[in-house]
């Protein structure tokens, strides 16, 4: 029979380990506590000094989504700490706009404009990546697309055509703007517009209809992630950033199995087919909207007010033209002959009862002038913001 003596030696490790634990004093545990964490510290700071990473961002770092958004769930501190070290829109956007401060006044044209960042930057943001090939992909609708295509140019970006393109933009936007092109590639994009600066490039993408309308027509849903002025929303989270799989979504235009492919390598799964189970976000036919409880919303720091600067000159203008709301989209994934489809709902939350109107003020000639010189002001921050695209132009 063989010998077991060799083990003794194991035995008696593990039975100091069932051992009761060493009395300490309070002072005792906090010095050994701090004396540990300096140890790995300083592990960390060896292995991250070539990353540019804190101690935090190194921490984080070794955590995969859902065991961070775990962390995040144990109290408000730690959430608000992940929330400023993991998902920093600044530091995600620094290297296109040079400062957090040009971040700042990207984020306020994307608030009046109502342009997001979709494609393969938000998944970055949310899967806290830096893939240093991408480009930053904006999204807008035709109403607003000037002014968006303005405040990349006066950010050092320079417009460069495609072959089918005028090659100066002021001549190409009305083009895409008033609906003289036809769509582009059928998913609901009038025009791309490709802006350089360096080895830096962002696209602006203008939208038949909204920038949902595309968001929801992309390859597969591992890139159906997008960011607002105020926050980011993914709407397939589980899938894409647990399981590292995507729905393939059936698309009419060229460059669909290219674009599948580049996230494939990238290490993600195509399926083929939506889940069966109605509780899964893939499920077939169940009513879906943005924010609903299978999506994951991230909130941004608050913008700081904007100081309100009264106009010179008197003269009517028109109200500004408002942007479809993407919080509002509804949809579901349908599946036909073998082909899985996005289909666009009507909003499918309960509207809530709108307050009992209050009486007229006293003073209602008063509030129509202050709104009346609202909407002048609006319509003369955009005609000074075209004066000085054509100065310097």
């Amino acid at each position: 029979m063989a010998s077991l003596s060799g083990l003794s030696g194991l035995r008696g490790r593990y039975a100091s380990r069932r051992q009761p634990p060493v009395q300490r004093s309070a002072a005792e545990r906090f010095l050994y506590v701090c004396h540990t964490l300096y140890h790995v510290y300083t592990e960390i700071d060896i292995l991250c000094s070539d990353l540019a990473m804190g101690p935090h961002d190194a921490l984080f770092s070794l955590l995969d989504t859902r065991e961070l958004v775990r962390l995040m769930s144990t109290s408000r501190r730690i959430r608000s700490l992940t929330h400023e070290i993991c998902f920093d829109i600044s530091r995600l956007l620094r290297r296109f706009f040079g400062s957090r401060e040009n971040v700042e006044q990207f984020r306020r044209m994307q608030q009046q404009t109502g342009t997001i960042i979709s494609g393969s930057m938000g998944l970055q943001f949310f899967n806290r990546l830096t893939w240093e090939d991408s480009d930053l992909d904006l999204y807008v609708g035709r109403a607003m697309a000037s002014l968006a295509a303005v405040f990349i140019l006066e950010n050092g970006y320079t417009f460069k055509a495609k072959e089918n393109q005028e090659l100066s933009i002021s001549l190409q936007l009305p083009l895409s703007v008033n609906g003289q092109r036809m769509s582009y590639l059928g998913r609901g994009i009038a025009d791309v517009f490709d802006f350089h600066k360096g080895e830096q490039k962002i696209q602006l993408i203008v939208a038949v209809t909204s920038p949902m309308e595309i968001t929801l027509n992309f390859h597969s849903t591992c890139v159906m992630n997008f960011i607002t002025h105020s926050t980011a929303f993914s709407l397939y989270p589980w899938h894409t950033f647990v399981l590292q799989k995507a729905l393939i979504i059936e698309t009419v235009g060229t460059g669909q199995e290219i674009g599948r492919q580049k996230y494939i390598d990238r290490g993600w799964t195509m399926l083929e087919f939506p889940a069966s189970n109605s509780n899964s976000e893939l499920g077939v036919r169940i009513p879906r909207c943005v924010g609903d409880s299978f999506t994951w919303s991230i909130p941004l720091p608050p913008l700081p007010p904007l100081v309100p600067r009264m106009p010179m000159y008197d003269y009517p203008v028109a109200p500004p033209v408002a942007e479809p709301d993407p919080t509002e989209t509804a949809w579901l994934v349908d599946c036909m002959s073998y082909k899985v489809s996005m289909v666009l709902l009507e909003n499918v939350r309960t509207p809530s009862p709108s307050p009992p109107a209050s009486p007229a003020p006293a003073n209602a000639d008063v509030a129509e002038k202050i709104e009346r010189l609202r909407k002048m002001l609006h319509r003369l921050e955009v005609a000074a913001t075209n004066a000085l695209y054509v100065a310097e132009r």
